[in-house]
């Protein structure tokens, strides 16, 4: 029998960013509360301020409490927290870099976790709990299961193109590289068969016209609200994937079933120094 919850360790969980973002930080802190016998407890306070994007973990099978933290709390209580969390001797673990870092292996809770932990390596010792726990949650729109139908039977590739805040964000595009027309030609040319490549971006007007056919193109419908769950799933379905420089991408790679060619982008970051070399498995080919 397990430890009561009210008496077990806690590692609190900042989540932050779109759902791409809200994956790896979950693998994460799933990973390190798994080992430590701990309580994770996700603080979702970042979406408590209208911001354009939304927390969406609660669509999956997380192992987890979710706390708003802002939610009708006073500067009183605030400060109470902030005292008991100084009692308890609570320790503030800060990512301190994008690649792997191996201190996060030693971290006892309770603990507040801050960062995005944008690698595999951080959750690899419970990979199948972690694909069990995220696995995408089945769409009800009919466009989507009528491009499942469509596909099922021809073992089908997954393309996509992220543009969005990489385009129009000043900030998002020094920080991102942007994924040439000739990275997704490239990409397409590695592809073991002719089958249908299904693309999926947040920009589909712009992929449909400038995209090289260089294979079967199967686009939705250009729809601005389009459900990002629904592409997800639609890519963990897939057997090949040719992904952007986006986590969103790589976790429609890496939820699908393993066997597949997968392929992302060799530059991700615009700044030549960031070390992203933990961030794909070995297996994945970056061109």
């Amino acid at each position: 029998m397990g430890v009561a919850a009210s008496t077990q360790p806690t590692c609190l969980l900042k989540i932050s960013g779109g759902l791409g973002n809200q994956l790896f930080q979950y693998a994460a802190g799933r990973s390190l509360a798994s080992r430590t016998n701990s309580r994770l407890v996700l603080d979702v306070s970042f979406y408590d301020k209208g911001r354009h994007r939304a927390f969406e973990l609660d669509q999956f099978s997380i192992q987890a409490d979710v706390q708003h933290r802002s939610s009708g709390m006073t500067w009183m209580s605030r400060g109470l927290q902030l005292m008991q969390s100084v009692l308890r001797r609570e320790r503030i673990y800060r990512e301190p870099h994008f690649q792997f870092d191996p201190h996060f292996e030693n971290i006892q809770p309770p603990v507040t976790l801050t960062g995005y932990f944008q690698t595999y390596r951080y959750f690899e010792g419970i990979e199948q709990q972690i694909r069990e726990e995220l696995r995408v949650p089945d769409p009800s729109d009919p466009e989507t299961l009528q491009l499942s139908r469509k596909l099922s039977d021809q073992n089908y590739a997954v393309l996509h193109i992220r543009r969005g805040d990489y385009v129009s964000s000043t900030k998002a595009s020094r920080i991102y590289a942007q994924c040439t027309l000739d990275y997704y030609e490239a990409a397409m040319e590695r592809l073991p068969t002719s089958n249908p490549v299904l693309v999926l971006s947040d920009d589909l007007p712009w992929a449909r016209e400038n995209l090289p056919a260089i294979r079967p193109l199967v686009f939705p419908e250009a729809k601005l609200d389009r459900p990002g769950l629904a592409d997800l799933w639609l890519m963990a379905r897939a057997t090949h994937h040719i992904i952007a420089n986006s986590s969103f991408s790589w976790w429609g790679a890496w939820l699908a079933a393993k066997g597949g060619l997968k392929i992302a982008p060799r530059r991700w970051f615009h700044d030549p120094t960031m070390n992203d070399t933990d961030l794909t498995p070995k297996e994945w080919i970056r061109i």
